[in-house]
């Protein structure tokens, strides 16, 4: 389970579509904090339902371990 947000305590975390259909990435509901996008495997070994599951566990062990998160739009919108 991902952790709630570190910048505003929101629990209502998920794991969305990234910049491509190839990249997901955490981010919270509340505030929009995403976390960095992690490539999701598309061809290979498994299913596509495995690969899906696989990135998004990968996304969430970022978001969970601080990896790479940002209020990117946040601070935009504020300048």
């Amino acid at each position: 389970d991902a952790k709630p947000c570190p910048f505003c305590g929101q629990t209502v975390i998920t794991v969305v579509d990234g910049d491509t259909f190839r990249w997901r990435h955490v981010e919270c509901a509340a505030c929009g904090a995403k976390g960095p996008e992690i490539r999701c495997q598309t061809m290979g070994e498994g299913t596509p339902a495995e690969w899906e599951l696989n990135a998004e566990a990968d996304a969430i062990e970022a978001w969970n371990n601080g990896l790479g998160l940002s209020l990117t739009h946040l601070c935009s919108a504020l300048s």
